[in-house]
């Protein structure tokens, strides 16, 4: 449905005496029968013309030459041929010029498999090669790589994560002028790194993407991230068999040694959510604490985990430890796990018998913080040995308790 609405933009700029392409990443995805996601349109007629041909639009980006036109409720970017002025900040070019000829607009992009167009007819304009280096499985720069790079140094990062994504090589001139130019990416907003960096993650070979910023030495900017990818190496490959990305990166901290407290910096430097953060954080604490050895498993007591960090929590981190593992395959963790979770008579201080309020009635004290103290002790005799979760005997365990704290 959504390529029968694309081109229908594409047949609107047409019936109009323009040219009009599919370009880029759309055109590579759909020769390598690959999900489609973002349909990009190129085309020689100007923003202004675009602007009057569809009324319903946003001027996106109309400095670049780019409109968002929209076709019953979805967005197509449609973008006038152009060329690039200087690059200034190794991200951006200080200008456009518009063009008339499609060439000049596809050799300013990043990769010959990115440097495609392809027309309604599904005809394909392919000036340099990108098909046969696909067919190769390489990415290779287009024109001069040195170039490419020191236009925008974040290409560098985008080699890497087509790579582990497409399960393709770098082609040795390209790769060169990344060792060379490696330096570039400190230039480069970290926001956009650590989006990189999360795609490569996600991708099915994140083993080639780490082998390739180890060789070209990308992050040698950086000591932290330097040492994150080179200390986690012979790891890496487990990241690919656990699900989240906090679950990945934290895999990584810990196969690079670090500690939670560091592991929590370097989020903080890549600016990282507060979420994600933390929950790396918790991650790699209890993978410190816990120490498994890689693919030897051994049995784990759930219980106090459990009741501290709950299900999810718990449930992910078994992902993990079997990722740890991943050689010797300890199915029966997550039963065990299953096991020692539904055997609990009470799982939160909501489901014991009594509140706060009992506790300060019936031990006839002011409140304070002793009331959750003894919740939580109640809670773990409850749960885990075997106290009747009854007002009675729990208000009882609650006196000896604070006896025994008092004493």
């Amino acid at each position: 449905m959504t390529l029968h609405l694309a081109n229908r933009v594409l047949e609107t700029l047409e019936n109009h005496g323009f040219e009009a392409y599919y370009v880029g990443g759309c055109v590579r995805d759909w020769l390598l029968s690959r999900p489609v996601h973002d349909i990009d349109i190129c085309t020689n007629a100007h923003p202004g013309d675009v602007i009057r041909l569809f009324p319903d639009h946003v001027p996106t980006g109309l400095k670049h030459g780019t409109v968002s036109v929209r076709i019953e409720g979805q967005f197509f970017e449609v973008t006038t041929y152009r060329t690039e002025g200087k690059y200034e900040d190794y991200r951006r070019p200080a200008d456009v010029q518009f063009v008339s000829d499609l060439r000049l607009d596809l050799e300013r992009r990043d990769f010959t498999m990115n440097a495609m167009a392809m027309n309604r007819m599904k005809e394909l304009q392919d000036p340099f090669g990108g098909q046969a280096d696909m067919a190769a499985r390489l990415v290779r720069a287009v024109g001069q790589p040195l170039e490419r790079f020191r236009e925008d140094a974040l290409r560098l990062l985008r080699a890497v994560r087509f790579a582990a994504q497409l399960g393709f090589a770098i082609e040795a001139r390209t790769l060169a002028a990344m060792s060379e130019t490696a330096s570039l990416l400190a230039h480069i907003a970290v926001e956009r790194v650590r989006e990189e960096l999360n795609k490569m993650l996600g991708s099915q070979a994140p083993q080639i993407g780490c082998d390739l910023i180890n060789e070209t030495e990308l992050f040698g900017y950086s000591p932290v991230l330097q040492r994150l990818f080179r200390d986690s190496a012979s790891q890496f490959w487990r990241s690919a068999h656990v699900n989240s990305l906090p679950q990945k990166w934290a895999l990584l901290f810990y196969a690079a040694q670090f500690t939670s407290e560091e592991a929590i910096a370097a989020c903080q430097l890549l600016r990282m959510s507060k979420r994600e953060t933390e929950a790396i954080g918790f991650f790699v604490e209890q993978l410190r604490h816990l120490q498994p050895e890689w693919d030897q498993p051994k049995p784990l007591e759930w219980g106090q985990l459990l009741l501290e960090a709950g299900w999810e929590k718990c449930e992910q981190l078994a992902q993990l430890l079997l990722a740890c593992w991943w050689n010797q395959q300890p199915q029966a963790m997550l039963a065990s796990l299953s096991e020692q979770y539904h055997a609990m008579p009470v799982k939160t201080m909501k489901e014991l018998a009594i509140t706060g309020l009992d506790l300060q009635l019936a031990l006839q004290k002011k409140p304070g913080e002793w009331i959750v103290h003894v919740l939580r002790t109640l809670l773990r005799q409850a749960a885990l040995h075997g106290l009747p979760n009854t007002p009675h005997d729990l208000i009882e365990a609650a006196k000896k308790e604070v006896a025994q704290d008092e004493h």
